[in-house]
């Protein structure tokens, strides 16, 4: 019992979703409504036409004028229907497709919002199945199957009005069979959604499939796995088949047993009909109008099953993307950091393109007693205490798993804090909105992403369009030491770097990310291992730039190479999230631990400068 409450619940809330689009185009569904209500209308005066001219077939007021004159009344009626069509077709199917843009706009605008956490539970698949397939579901539901279930209602209560009037007893009999549909409408109505939501399931799969194929393809490429990869995208799509014929075998029984059933009252028609002809109690002429008025009828009818269908896959739809919908942020701006600051705008800049002190001061960095996780159960961080000055720079490094890039993503919330404290210029992050904290903070993650545009775009993609100044673009990419890279190409900065700047090697897309974060001259600096793929010489000539475009704002080296960090003015060293040497390159290197054993190492290696 509880089962199914809960599932009429859902089912309403489904349909509260689609309705709530389509509510904001009343005027023109009304118009739409308006004008297939015309149309059927027109449609219901034909058969009276046709049952006078059929009366009066062989008694004396028959003539070949009489034919002519309603031959050319039911073309121009015709004609008017046509009109009509178009017009009710252009509000209704026009609105459906602004419906398809608004909650596929409306999804991209919550997925926006949405935190790391969720993207990393979260399949890209699934996300563009949502995307495509069940909005494209949401649009039938909204348009085509909210026209025809309109038509049916009107055009089937009116057939049956007009039925009636010519012959109840008649009537009566030729509709004995249509109460049948709506037993097979709620036999088959769960089923169907149960079974088309596994179908979309089954899609995002494959699409989860196809874009991880595409996105990893030098890696597939390089072990030779072509065919393993081949394999699991079939056995993917065999699902999908398999899964789309469970589906088509409840389409295959439903329409064929409603149409089966609309068919019957046709035979009682001729079977209760004809006799009635034969013993004189109906005019040829009322014959030939019920049988059309019947089709009329039964036409409805079978469009009942079909909107049905349309319907129930809608509803599915409209069930998945609520969920996402209803996904919240776990990080969020709290009421304190929203307070004064309504009439600032976000991301406030000065005609360079500089984010101004209403960002944040000078970039002073406290940590105070931090612990975090991920799961809640195991601990990344435990007991970070950190004073970073502003001004000043700071070199973390620690093996694989030891927590540092968790800490730099704490510094601009990417997840929540539980436990500890942060603290940027002597503010509580949390009351910083995340719009300001965030774009007052430059950040070039170990894997840089770049967008499949041009080189000077996804250098200049922190500041509006208008502020993405060609000159500066040229600046920040000497100083990256990525300018003489970027001229042999063909096309200089309007180079496309291809999906994930595929075209790029790695060093290249390492430089652009931080030219792109050096673009907006943050307050506070973050590189996590961002010099990792570039050489020694490039290295030396990025890092000092950095310090130099940087003097006077807070900077954070991750690396693994003592050389990026050596000549910061403190260094931490991580071990099992905890804090296990702090000080500067000659206190530690004094001392017996990670750093100065990582520092001989690397110097025998050669990978030190002299």
């Amino acid at each position: 019992m509880m089962k199914n409450e809960t599932a009429q619940g859902n089912n309403r809330a489904a349909l509260a979703f689609i309705l709530s689009f389509v509510k904001r185009h009343i005027p023109a569904v009304a118009a739409g409504v308006f004008l297939l209500m015309g149309v059927d209308l027109v449609q219901l005066i034909i058969p009276r036409i046709v049952q006078r001219t059929f009366d009066v077939l062989g008694n004396a007021t028959f003539s070949s004028e009489l034919i002519m004159r309603n031959a050319a009344f039911i073309l121009t009626l015709a004609f008017g229907m046509v009109v009509l069509r178009f017009f009710w077709r252009f509000f209704i199917m026009g609105t459906a497709r602004r419906i398809e843009k608004e909650v596929r706009e409306e999804m991209f605008n919550h997925l926006q919002g949405l935190d790391f956490s969720y993207f990393n539970r979260t399949r890209t698949g699934h996300l563009m199945a949502l995307m495509v397939n069940d909005v494209n579901a949401i649009r039938m539901a909204a348009g085509p199957s909210f026209l025809a279930i309109t038509d049916a209602l009107f055009m089937g209560t009116l057939s049956l009005v007009f039925l009636l009037s010519i012959n109840v007893r008649l009537t009566l009999f030729a509709v004995l069979p249509l109460p049948c549909i709506i037993f097979m409408i709620a036999k088959y109505g769960p089923l169907i959604q149960t079974r088309f939501k596994a179908v979309q399931e089954s899609f995002a799969s494959i699409s989860a499939r196809t874009q991880e194929a595409f996105s990893g393809i030098r890696v597939v490429k390089g072990y030779v796995q072509e065919e393993h990869e081949i394999g699991e995208f079939e056995q993917k799509c065999e699902d999908y088949v398999q899964k789309n014929l469970r589906l088509i075998k409840i389409w295959g029984v439903f329409f064929p047993a409603v149409t089966l059933f609309a068919s019957l009252s046709m035979a009682i028609l001729y079977l209760v009909g004809g006799r009635s002809v034969i013993l004189g109690d109906l005019s040829f002429g009322e014959f030939v109008s019920f049988s059309m008025y019947l089709g009329l009828l039964i036409w409805p009818v079978i469009a009942i099953g079909w909107v049905f269908m349309i319907f129930q896959r809608g509803i599915a739809s409209s069930k998945r993307i609520l969920e996402l919908m209803q996904a919240e942020p776990d990080v969020t701006d709290r009421r304190e950091a929203t307070e004064g600051n309504e009439g600032v705008p976000s991301g406030v800049v000065d005609s360079e393109g500089v984010l101004s002190d209403m960002e944040l001061g000078a970039g002073s960095i406290s940590i105070r007693n931090l612990n975090f996780s991920y799961d809640g159960e195991v601990k990344v961080l435990q007991g970070i205490n950190l004073e970073i000055p502003a001004g000043s720079s700071l070199g973390i490094m620690g093996k694989p798993g030891s927590g540092k890039s968790t800490l730099v993503s704490l510094l601009f919330r990417l997840f929540p804090i539980h436990e500890g404290e942060v603290r940027v210029d002597g503010r509580d992050i949390h009351e910083l909105p995340l719009s300001k904290l965030r774009r007052s903070i430059g950040y070039v993650p170990q894997d840089p992403f770049l967008f499949s545009d041009s080189i000077r775009n996804n250098i200049a993609f922190g500041v509006d369009e208008e502020k993405q100044d060609l000159d500066r673009v040229r600046h920040y990419a000497e100083m990256t030491a990525l300018f003489d890279d970027v001229m042999e190409f063909k096309d200089g900065f309007d180079t496309l770097v291809g999906e994930r700047g595929v075209t790029l090697s790695g060093g290249q897309k390492q430089r652009v990310s931080i030219a792109r974060a050096l673009f907006i001259k943050p307050r506070i600096l973050i590189l996590d291992d961002a010099l990792s793929s570039v050489d020694a010489r490039a290295e030396r000539k990025v890092l000092q730039n950095i310090r130099r475009e940087m003097a006077g704002r807070t900077v954070i080296f991750i690396s693994h190479r003592v050389s990026t960090v050596m000549e910061c003015d403190s260094i931490v060293v991580l071990e099992g999230g905890k804090i296990a040497e702090q000080g500067s390159h000659r206190e530690l290197l004094k001392r017996d631990g990670y750093y100065s054993r990582l520092f001989e190492l690397q110097r025998i290696e050669g990978k030190l400068p002299e």
